[in-house]
């Protein structure tokens, strides 16, 4: 097999930057250190992990085969739950400041406009519900973080490049991973593997496991142009446009005047067709012209080609190695929940491995990490999968009913609705097992919920004062009341005035783990705390 072409040395404004494998201390062919925590994949949820975990003062060793980030735009859009999660992870500012957030969006049915929405947004809130950024930029921000890590707490992200994960076996207590890159083989021994390793994951394949569900036929070409385009920030899309009757065509822009077209190829056209330059040229410019854009200098930057799929493994635990990101399920990009999913497992993941390897948390707490995020998973692609259904319909029939409703949208905005693209969103973990049912009706966030930021009186936000551990949301006059009772896990005290005067506890990852409608009985708090990290415990009556 050829050797896969380098990457440009710049797109845009951004520049890439080669690193050199490298091989660690070494005795008899080993890895002389045990890692907590190695990390199979270095794209953008492999760094999220290692940065959760170092947030929580867990090592880790994270395997990368490439030696650079990421050519290409591949998933641009960041939403508010995951920039949030940034935001824990001390990245944030980078993204901000390089990113283009954006609101609202617009459909078309041929040339006429049918659909205009909005996300929830307005100025109290802190963070934009979306925001477009180039995947590489993604990870070079990422990146930079581990670097700042590192500055501070030397080698607690032990990241490896051009170093590829051969083979693994798990033992009672660890996983021993063979490791390779160009200056030898060795060993690795560490207490848990996680497979980040993408759609094509070595590590679901060497044990045998499948991902499950629905597969689409449509199929989507990719193409990033540069172009000098003052058109404002949003996302359109065309359905059956003249200039591609039958299809879709999707527009975003990113920074640096780099603009994402997807479209969808016809059923019969081969993805090597669309993908030759002479195709993407004649489509682009086709496009541009129809928009009015086609007097503009273009060229294109990247292009690829992806089939939409909704798709899970049964489990994200296997034993002592464990699944998340395009690793653990699959997921069309339509309403963009592929990424944001995968930040989202290692936001829910990184807290509780850290609790169970540093043995403050029962195993079993891992078992929910899996529980959760399936259910998460059940959630986003029943969303998607309309999404997709609409944008590329299956059956016939499907085509007849989306033809109805994009010739009805103009005149009937409730059908209008039905085009809308259902953009992701926080999920409710609503079966939690670490959640603590209510004993008292409350007005406010479900267990199970992510608490809503929100801009404080005395100025700030209320995910500015979130620790690293649990936190408790109470009355100021309540604090002193709870503070002993959190046991020996990390908890912070917001003595900010809650909703209605409610005690919340509050997740590591932001999600309510228990209420009570005022000051709960010496002993609730502690059980649970209990549950929410399943340490076996005799429960407490609220």
């Amino acid at each position: 097999m050829p050797a896969p072409e380098p990457p440009p040395p710049s797109v845009g404004a951004f520049h890439y930057t080669r690193h050199a494998p490298q091989l660690p201390p070494l005795q008899d062919g080993r890895d002389t250190r045990r890692h907590a925590v190695a990390i199979a994949g270095g794209g953008p949820v492999g760094m999220a992990l290692a940065l959760g975990l170092a947030v929580q003062g867990v090592p880790s060793v994270l395997l990368e085969a490439d030696d650079t980030v990421c050519t290409g735009s591949r998933a641009i859009c960041v939403s508010r739950r995951s920039l949030q999660i940034l935001q824990r992870l001390g990245a944030l500012e980078p993204f901000l400041a390089k990113g283009l957030p954006w609101t609202a969006g617009r459909s078309f049915y041929q040339t006429t406009e049918v659909l205009r929405f909005a996300m929830p947004h307005d100025a109290s809130q802190k963070l934009p519900p979306m925001l477009n950024l180039s995947q590489y930029y993604i990870e070079q921000f990422l990146l930079d973080a581990i670097g700042r890590c590192n500055a501070a707490t030397p080698g607690l992200i032990d990241l490896r490049w051009s170093t590829a994960l051969s083979g693994f076996a798990q033992q009672a207590d660890g996983v021993q991973l063979q490791a390779r890159n160009a200056l030898g083989d060795y060993t690795v021994d560490a207490g848990w593997l996680v497979a980040c390793d993408g759609g094509q994951s070595f590590v679901r394949k060497a044990l045998g496991l499948e991902l499950h569900g629905a597969a689409y036929e449509g199929r989507y070409v990719i193409i990033d142009i540069a172009l000098p385009s003052r058109h404002p920030v949003e996302r359109r899309a065309w359905f059956d446009p003249p200039w591609h009757r039958g299809g879709t065509v999707l527009m975003h822009p990113q920074p640096d005047n780099i603009w994402r077209i997807d479209y969808q190829l016809r059923p019969g056209q081969s993805s090597e067709e669309a993908l030759s330059p002479a195709a993407v040229q004649a489509f682009v410019q086709r496009h541009l012209d129809a928009i009015g854009e086609g007097h503009l200098p273009w060229k294109p930057v990247w292009t690829s080609v992806y089939r939409a799929g909704a798709m899970t493994l049964d489990s994200y635990r296997h034993g002592r190695v464990l699944f998340a990101g395009n690793a653990a399920h699959a997921m069309p990009i339509f309403g963009v929940r592929g990424l944001n999913s995968g930040f989202d497992d290692a936001d829910n993941l990184a807290w509780k491995l850290a609790l169970v390897a540093q043995g403050r948390a029962g195993s079993a707490l891992l078992d929910s990490y899996s529980q959760e995020r399936i259910a998460a998973f059940h959630t986003n692609a029943e969303n998607a999968m309309r999404s997709t259904e609409f944008m590329s319909p299956p059956s016939r029939g499907f085509d007849l009913l989306r033809e109805a409703a994009l010739s009805l949208a103009e005149r009937h905005r409730g059908i209008a609705q039905l085009i809308n693209p259902r953009q992701t969103e926080a999920v409710r973990y609503e079966d939690s097992p670490l959640s603590t049912p209510d004993a008292h009706a409350i007005v406010g966030p479900l267990p199970g919920e992510v608490l809503a930021d929100r801009q404080l009186p005395g100025g700030g936000h209320l995910l500015d004062h979130m620790g690293p551990g649990f936190a408790l949301l109470c009355r100021p006059a309540h604090a002193a009341a709870l503070a002993d009772d959190a046991g020996p896990l990390s908890l912070t005290l917001l003595p900010l005035q809650p909703d209605d005067g409610a005690t919340l506890l509050l997740r590591p990852d932001g999600h309510v783990a228990a209420r009570w409608p005022g000051l709960p009985p010496a002993g609730v708090l502690a059980s649970a705390l209990a549950r929410a990290t399943c340490i076996h415990h005799e429960e407490t009556t609220a």
